[in-house]
This record gives structure tokens, C-alpha cells and sequence, in this order.
């Protein structure tokens, strides 16, 4: 999408400030399960009229007669997809090491059985039938696939399906020479907050080999680009794609304007960073407010962006909310950090956190950039740790992710920067010394996959197995499925 700069920019940015070719192809992957979902898990005559209509949706929210920047060449996309694939093969997709049996056996489960089971998966219960309600924009492509390819090659087709998303996002958000775009995709994959401080204050002691040291202050977490694709890839990568998105086109009143069709593939992915998008959103296009409805091209455009949407997200919240009130905040039997839950973290706590996890970045971010969109961004972070939601507090870890990637970017884009932002040198040293005592948390996350045990992903065990019963945050009672009378059976 074109882009109208009302603000200075640096020409040695490493963002792009335009929509680029590798913009569309990551527009596509992040689409893609909506028309899968719209059209196989209703009724025909709903469900194919709204996916249709929501790929309507997806072609208008495009630049008009295909203006956008070429990008990237072909041998800096295909560095960047090495490196892509180096980083992915960490995480659990694929089982090439060890994955954490935590997140990826209910994870592998519930992708079995989009395959195994007739859409929607539905499972007999002795109070009824059960159906799985969850977000499953990250597992539908590879499902569809699967469907074809069979069992045997779910494992590979999830791996391949991540490692795009992680491939596409790296060329369309960077740009420059070939090193400073492999230094950025360095310095995103190794970002995080500074938990081996909070560790060494609140237990007095460093961490032990292959820790999970994210939990240090009690209830909360930000977790680490490198924790977010090794444990949560379905919420990482929306929540990457689409803070990226906004940070660099915030200044393109078209993209703003088509806004509306960007949370419908993000409530799919999921809702919780579609809620951490929303205020980001609503207040980048506020000073915008008077070109789109003073401009009749945006106008048009807010307006059909409006139309297109409503449709297929109605069905998408639809489903994702049957039953959710007063049940989905219930802990279940696989709930990670219960122990921890049980212990409230205390102002202190809070505050402390608030400090090592964003602090510094969010005054580099400040520095760098004082719009609206940054002071908000930065509000969001000190704010979210003073609630509480989910088994796991996770609006605080979901939430957080597209604000924490605006920082994640600034930081890369200052650090990679040939001559800096005419910035002190003992500033400088203090960033370069937050990322290096960040990236232990990364590091730790990458020597667990290296030294523990590597298993095969098991195509034998249902989710409602792995979950150890029907999870409230996955499954609901037929009856009480608020779309179950549409719904394919």
C-alpha cells in the first residue's frame, strides 16, 4: 500500500514504510484459514457465501492495481528463509528436537484430529457431545493438507507451514544489505525481556541449565520471540505479523481504512492478540479520522472493509465464544503454572516486572518515536501486568505480543544501524548490554531443545486425551453452541 509520510523517516531505515511483494504473500498465509474454516466447518449454503465474501474481503484489502514495492531480491529472501528454517527447526513443529510436552501434545492432538475426525470434531462425553471450540487459524492449512497427504506427514506439513510464516515475516519487515537483515533477524529472534535479573532478584541465584526462567515474577510473563515460536507459534505469528503491519503503515490511510479486514484472520489465530491489536489500532487511525471520512477513496474503502468483515467475523466469534462465558477462565489438569497462579505477584512484583521486561526499550522506543502509536504501545505494556485473565494469565502473555514487537523491530533497526541514530555512546552500550543479558533467555530455550529428549509426535491420541478431559478452553457441550444448528455434521 502507498504510504503518505507525515512524520521524518531515516533513509537508512531497515522498515520498509510501503507495502512490498512479500507483504501480499504474507497477507495470503495469514488469510488463508479463514475461507478454509468459513466453508468447512458450516452448513453449505453459510458457509460458502461467507467464505466468499471474506475473500472478497482479502482482495480488497490490497493495493488497488497491484502498486507496491517489488521488495526484496531473490537472494536476500532466500538468506532470510535459511535463517528462518534454522530458527523454526528449534520449536516443536516437526519434532526434529525436543519439544516441550506441555504445549505441542494437546497442539499435535488437536491437529490430528482436523484430520482424523469430520469438520467440526465432535467427541462423545457422558453429559453429551463435546465440540471443539478453539482457535485453529494456525492448524487448518496443514489439516486441509493432511486430508490429502495423509497422517504420516502431519508432523512435516505443520513444520513447513510454521517456517513460512517465520520466512515471510523476515522479508517483509526487513530490508537493507544482506548482513544488517540477517543481524536484525538475529537481534528479533534473540529478543527478550531481562529474566535472568528478575530471577537473580527475586531468588538470588542464576539459572539452572535449560530453564524455563520466564515465570519469575509470579503470574506474568513476556515471553521471548524465541519462547513465543517454540511454545505458542499460533499466537506469535499474528501477533509479529500484525504489529509489524501497523507499526510500518501507520502513515498509509488506505491500510488504515482496511483495517476492519485485518482482525478477521486474527480473531481465528487468535483473539487474545487480536484484543492486544485493537487499542494500537484504534488509536493510529484516530489522527487519520478526518482524511477517511473526509476522503472519498478511504471512505470507500473503510466502508466496504466494514461490510466485508462483519459477515465472516460474526461466525468466527460466534464459534470461538459458544459456552466461553463463565467457563474458559477455569484452570484444567495440563495448566503449566497453577502452582505459580496461587502465589499473586505483589506491586512490587509488578513494578519490578514492568522494568526488566519493557523498560529500557520502551524509552528507546520513545526516543525513537513519540506518536500517539508509541505512547500507547508503551501504556499497553505498563499496564497489562496489572490484570489478571485466563488460566494462565493469558491476556497478559497474548496481549502484549504486537506492542512488544514494535519494540522488538526498534530495537533491531537501532542496533543494526551503520553510524546509529545519533545516539550517546553509553546509550548505545546500555542497549547492546540489555540485548546480550536478554538473550539468555533464548539461549536457554534453545540448549533445551538441543539436550533433551527428542520423541515423535503420537497420531494415536486425541485432544480430549491430551488435555486430560475436555478443557473449557477448548471444547463446549453441543447444546450450548450458540452456531451448532449451522454447523457441518
Amino acid at each position: 500500500m502507498t504510504t503518505t509520510k507525515t512524520a521524518p523517516t531515516r533513509a537508512d531505515s531497515l522498515l520498509p514504510r510501503e507495502w512490498t511483494t512479500a507483504d501480499t504473500a504474507l497477507w495470503c498465509y495469514l488469510f488463508l484459514p479463514v475461507p478454509i474454516f468459513l466453508a468447512g466447518f458450516f452448513v453449505s449454503w453459510l458457509g460458502l457465501p461467507v467464505a466468499a465474501l471474506a475473500l472478497w474481503g482479502a482482495w480488497r484489502f490490497l493495493p488497488p492495481n497491484g502498486r507496491h514495492s517489488r521488495g526484496l531480491p531473490l537472494t536476500n529472501w532466500a538468506l532470510l528463509a535459511i535463517f528462518a528454517g534454522a530458527w523454526t527447526a528449534f520449536g516443536g513443529a516437526g519434532h526434529l528436537l525436543h519439544a516441550n510436552g506441555v504445549d505441542w501434545v494437546p497442539r499435535f492432538a488437536v491437529l490430528r484430529d482436523l484430520v482424523a475426525e469430520p469438520w467440526p470434531p465432535r467427541y462423545v462425553d457422558g453429559a453429551g457431545t463435546m465440540l471443539l471450540r478453539a482457535p485453529l487459524g494456525y492448524y487448518l492449512p496443514a489439516a486441509l493438507t493432511g486430508l490429502i497427504a495423509g497422517m504420516a506427514w502431519l508432523d512435516r506439513l505443520l513444520l513447513a507451514w510454521t517456517w513460512l510464516g517465520v520466512a515471510l515475516f523476515f522479508c517483509a519487515n526487513l530490508r537493507g544489505g544482506r548482513a544488517r537483515m540477517l543481524a536484525a533477524a538475529l537481534v528479533f529472534a534473540f529478543a527478550s525481556g531481562l529474566d535472568v535479573l528478575g530471577l537473580l532478584w527475586r531468588e538470588g541465584r542464576l539459572p539452572w541449565p535449560a530453564q524455563h526462567i520466564e515465570w519469575w515474577a509470579g503470574g506474568m510473563q513476556y515471553s521471548s520471540n524465541s519462547t513465543l515460536l517454540f511454545w505458542v507459534p499460533n499466537h506469535g505469528l499474528p501477533g509479529w505479523i500484525a504489529g509489524a503491519w501497523l507499526w510500518r503503515l501507520r502513515d498509509d490511510a488506505r491500510f488504515l481504512a482496511s483495517l476492519p479486514l485485518l482482525f478477521l484472520p486474527l480473531m481465528l489465530w487468535s483473539p487474545l492478540v487480536a484484543v492486544g491489536l485493537l487499542p494500537l489500532a484504534v488509536v493510529a487511525a484516530l489522527p487519520k479520522w478526518r482524511m477517511l471520512l473526509g476522503a472519498t477513496a478511504d471512505r470507500s474503502t473503510l466502508i466496504s472493509a466494514l461490510a466485508l468483515a462483519a459477515p465472516p467475523a460474526a461466525l468466527i466469534a460466534g464459534y470461538l465464544l459458544s459456552g466461553f462465558f463463565g467457563a474458559a477462565g477455569e484452570a484444567n489438569a495440563l495448566t503449566p503454572t497453577i502452582a505459580v497462579l496461587q502465589h499473586p505477584p505483589t506491586p512490587g512484583d509488578k513494578l519490578a516486572f514492568v522494568v526488566l521486561e519493557a523498560g529500557i526499550c520502551c524509552v528507546l522506543l520513545l526516543w525513537r518515536d513519540r506518536s500517539p502509536l508509541a505512547f500507547v504501545a508503551v501504556a499497553l505494556l505498563l499496564a497489562l501486568p496489572w490484570t489478571q485473565s485466563g488460566p494462565n494469565n493469558d491476556l497478559l502473555m497474548r496481549a502484549s505480543i504486537p506492542a512488544l514487537t514494535m519494540l522488538w523491530l526498534v530495537l533491531a533497526d537501532t542496533l543494526t544501524a551503520r553510524g546509529g541514530f545519533a545516539m550517546p555512546a553509553s546509550w548505545r552500550l546500555i542497549l547492546l548490554v540489555t540485548f546480550a543479558l536478554g538473550a539468555v533467555t533464548p539461549l536457554l530455550e534453545i540448549q533445551r531443545a538441543l539436550a533433551g529428549h527428542r520423541w515423535a509426535a503420537d497420531t494415536r491420541i486425541t485432544a480430549p486425551q491430551a488435555l486430560d478431559g475436555f478443557a473449557p478452553h477448548y471444547f463446549v457441550r453441543e447444546d450450548r453452541a450458540w452456531l451448532a444448528p449451522v454447523m457441518r455434521r
